[in-house]
């Protein structure tokens, strides 16, 4: 826990409903009840209210007029999104790093790099996955911190916490837990300590390219669940209905 409810409850609640959002504790489009959330996080209500419009920015949150708030919906579509801006921010920030970053960021990433190697990716216990993805999460964090850009690394959590959150919704783990990155991990601060740019981005798009096939288990159970367009017989899509009241019949016209 990385905020102290005590002396900052709103953003202890941001942290909380925000983990638990990105965990699946709380479905997609579920609304958030501020009675209820009140209860289950033990604190004000003012501290649930701010946290909440803090979360509606960071797309794990969506408001709807007069109705309150619920948790964002998943799609397809939004999940390529979130995919090819990832990857490109990402790519964006590291280049920048490695211009910018100085000897003390170098020694951080090494430090964070020892760090997670000390975490099996062990997926059978709830606690022991949150503990991979905060080891994954923060050698990445440390990693791009070397842009210095405060509102570029935002943007960078915010696009990976609602990632992780298919992840945990739809990901096949098993696919996942064959993925060496330790090793890629390796190789990538290894780049990064000799300032080898080309090498670097190489490795970092293979990573990506690591999890072609788990991200297709994601693609394909987001697919199946989305309701299909309804089709003519012959394969022709049916046209759109038109609104208002039928028209009614007029023999004479």
């Amino acid at each position: 826990m990385p905020v102290d409810p005590a002396r900052n409850p709103t953003l202890a609640v941001q942290y909380w409903l925000g983990r638990d959002i990105i965990r699946g504790v709380f479905a997609p489009l579920e609304r958030l009840k501020i009675e209820q959330l009140v209860a289950f996080y033990d604190v004000g209500h003012s501290p649930v209210r701010e946290a909440i419009l803090l979360l509606s920015t960071s797309g794990l949150v969506v408001h709807e007029h007069h109705k309150g708030h619920r948790v964002a919906p998943v799609s397809f579509a939004d999940y390529a999104d979130l995919v090819g801006a990832y990857r490109r921010i990402y790519l964006l920030m590291l280049e920048i790093a490695v211009e910018k970053g100085d000897d003390a960021w170098e020694e951080a990433v090494i430090v964070q790099l020892h760090r997670s190697l000390k975490v099996e990716k062990n997926f059978d216990d709830p606690e022991h996955r949150e503990m991979w993805q905060r080891a994954y999460s923060g050698l990445h964090s440390t990693l791009l911190s070397g842009c210095g850009s405060p509102i570029m690394m935002r943007v960078w959590r915010d696009l990976g916490g609602r990632l992780e959150r298919y992840v945990n919704l739809f990901a096949d783990l098993e696919i996942d837990r064959a993925l060496d990155h330790h090793s890629k991990h390796r190789e990538i601060v290894e780049a990064l300590v000799g300032r080898d740019a080309p090498r670097l981005e190489a490795l970092v798009t293979d990573m990506f390219e690591m999890g072609t096939q788990f991200h297709k288990t994601i693609s394909g159970s987001l697919k199946a669940s989305e309701p299909k367009s309804a089709v003519r017989e012959g394969g022709e899509p049916e046209p759109p209905r038109k609104r208002g009241r039928p028209r009614k019949n007029n023999p004479g016209k």
